[in-house]
């Protein structure tokens, strides 16, 4: 029950933080911080499992291309999950590294994909306009959300646990 409270939560909020902030910023991305912090949670394969799961949801929620959420979503969980291991379980520090690591491969994927489709989804314009204050605002909202979600899946294990 409190997971799909979570969830409806979780829409809820992106989808009036989309609304209330000007179209000149770009609003924190909630699902994927809610990947990252089942990515800490939980072992790799289902970590990007449930993140791809989420990344579809995301697409199909926002009426985008199906599927693009849904890759660069797992693929800022697989290099949180490949750094997981390095970072001690909480801190500053250990919350900017990674939301910047999920930030960077989310947007890595969405690089690769709009090259390979041969899309002008993501442009220079659109990495120098959306890019930083989508990062700050994802920096600034990973605590709050960080505290919902050990409220809903529960707290998380140390650093190796679950690893093997």
């Amino acid at each position: 029950m409190r997971i799909l409270i979570y969830l409806l939560l979780i829409i809820g909020i992106q989808g009036a933080l989309t609304r209330l902030i000007p179209r000149e910023l770009s609003a924190p991305d909630l699902f994927l911080l809610t990947a990252i912090a089942l990515a800490l949670r939980l072992r790799p394969l289902p970590a990007l499992l449930l993140a791809y799961g989420i990344g579809l949801l995301q697409d199909i929620l926002g009426h985008g291309a199906l599927g693009l959420h849904a890759a660069a979503v797992s693929g800022g969980v697989l290099l949180v999950l490949g750094l997981r291991k390095f970072l001690s379980d909480r801190g500053f520090i250990q919350t900017v590294v990674t939301v910047t690591t999920g930030v960077i491969g989310q947007w890595l994927v969405f690089l690769i994909l709009t090259y390979w489709l041969r899309n002008g989804l993501v442009t220079i314009n659109t990495l120098v306009t959306v890019l930083p204050s989508l990062l700050i605002g994802t920096l600034l909202a990973a605590p709050l959300l960080e505290r919902l979600a050990a409220w809903a899946f529960g707290t998380r294990p140390g650093a190796e646990q679950g690893l093997t």
